[in-house]
């Protein structure tokens, strides 16, 4: 499945499926399935079933999934009639891992990491693909960075490496921006990274079935057309595995959590001479499997 949520007609996001050209709207469905069996109370069933929330949905686990699985007939609507919204926009966790790429470490003149570095977000940061990025106030070095979102699917606390993949539902893009010159103020990184805006997210959430290997996806970042950023989570310091089973033993982690598991080389900062994104660019992110997820830049 790849998962979203969509809108129509300025109506509150719901989730849908994509299906080739067209979304399958998964409460509807649900719904009409059970409908069509006989259930009088189908729609306040699939409500609950099928929440807006993406993190309620898979806080719902194997009671929504097996309900879905009966669903023959979707209720769709053209892909072409719908906005898409980042498709979490209220994880309950939202960790950042730094510093993964062996080669974005060496071009930022960084020590490889022992242990993966952590950093925050909050969902305030979470942008729609589409919508704009806002430089924040008193920002004149903002940059960009590709990375593959990890979003936790079933609890986990203290899963071993060669587990933790089963505790994973599915894989997005994140561009994890970052205001640099407010990033370097302190040796703690939040600084820059928080702001409004500061994680478009989507278009898609893909599960597991349709991204069976995390570790071989190619990551790349377009700024007005020219490639900035070309790298693939096989040079990954910290695979996925690592990264889920790590936290895993430092908090519990649960459905809806959403992980950024670091950029590629290839971001502004580390440029000769730096290029930093200003009002007018359009930011553009390819990860293998999963879509395109763009976004312009203006001032907050």
């Amino acid at each position: 499945m790849r998962l979203v949520r969509f809108s129509t007609d300025g109506r509150s996001p719901r989730l849908g499926a994509l299906r080739g050209d067209r979304i399958a709207d998964l409460q509807a469905s649900l719904a009409d399935s059970l409908a069509r069996r006989g259930v009088v109370r189908a729609g306040d069933i699939a409500a609950a079933l099928v929440p807006g929330s993406t993190r309620q949905f898979l806080e719902g686990g194997a009671a929504t999934q097996e309900a879905l699985q009966g669903v023959t007939d979707w209720v769709t609507v053209p892909t072409s009639a719908a906005r898409l919204h980042a498709p979490i926009a209220d994880p309950g966790k939202f960790i950042c891992i730094g510093l993964n790429y062996r080669d974005h470490a060496e071009e930022t003149g960084n020590p490889i990491p022992k242990e993966p570095p952590i950093f925050g977000k909050w969902a305030n940061a979470i942008l729609d693909p589409g919508e704009a990025i806002l430089r924040p106030r008193g920002s004149h070095q903002l940059d960009w960075e590709v990375e593959l979102g990890v979003v936790i699917g079933r609890p986990a606390r203290h899963v071993p490496r060669e587990r933790a993949l089963e505790h994973v539902w599915g894989y997005t893009i994140v561009n994890d921006v970052s205001a640099r010159d407010f990033q370097f103020i302190t040796s703690q990184w939040m600084a820059g990274k928080v702001f409004e805006t500061a994680a478009p997210v989507g278009p898609c959430l893909a599960d597991r079935s349709e991204i069976p290997d995390p570790h071989s996806l190619t990551l790349q970042t377009f700024v007005n057309g020219k490639q900035m950023q070309n790298g693939n989570t096989k040079t990954f310091i910290f695979d996925v595995a690592y990264i889920v089973s790590y936290l895993s033993g430092l908090m519990t982690l649960m459905p809806g959590d959403l992980i950024a598991t670091g950029t590629p080389p290839g971001v502004g900062l580390a440029m000769k001479p730096p290029v930093w994104l200003v009002p007018g660019d359009v930011v553009r992110m390819e990860i293998t499997g999963l879509g395109v997820l763009e976004n312009p830049v203006k001032d907050a």
